[in-house]
Parts: structure tokens; C-alpha cells; sequence
């Protein structure tokens, strides 16, 4: 286990501080479920990408691209003047 100093707004650490007292948990305790959330979430992005990038078929991306919109005009709102 490692000690790491943090420094929040004070904003942020009272209403963590409140959601912590809430859940009946140390202020640390919540903190360290939220890191490790927002790292397990981001590890679990990686993975999903990765394997969606390993299944890519170069130049398809651009050729739905070529397909997209073929004799549709722009929206009004879409136009540049």
C-alpha cells in the first residue's frame, strides 16, 4: 500500500467528503473506490478499442465514407455561407 499526497479544490473534497458520510465510509475509503472505478473503466476502454482496432479492415472507414450521403443535399443548417 502506498501513502500519496492529494490536493482538491475544496468544492470537490466537501462534496466527496458529504457522498463518503453518506455511504458510511472513510473519506479515503471513498476515494480510493472512485480511482479504482475510473481505472478499471478506462483499462476496460482500452481493451474494447484494442480489440475493435485488431478487427479493422483497412479502407473500409473510407469507403462508407464515399457511400454517406450520395445525392442527398445538405441540410440548410448544415451549409457553410
Amino acid at each position: 500500500m502506498s501513502n500519496f499526497a492529494l490536493r482538491l479544490p475544496d468544492d470537490i473534497k466537501q462534496e466527496a467528503t458529504r457522498q463518503a458520510q453518506a455511504q458510511g465510509v472513510s473519506l479515503n475509503q471513498y476515494l480510493v473506490s472512485a480511482v479504482a472505478s475510473r481505472v478499471g473503466a478506462q483499462a476496460e476502454a482500452t481493451r474494447y478499442f484494442a480489440a475493435r482496432a485488431a478487427r479493422v479492415q483497412p479502407g473500409t472507414a473510407k469507403e462508407i465514407l464515399a457511400r454517406v450521403g450520395q445525392g442527398v443535399p445538405p441540410r440548410e443548417d448544415d451549409l457553410i455561407e
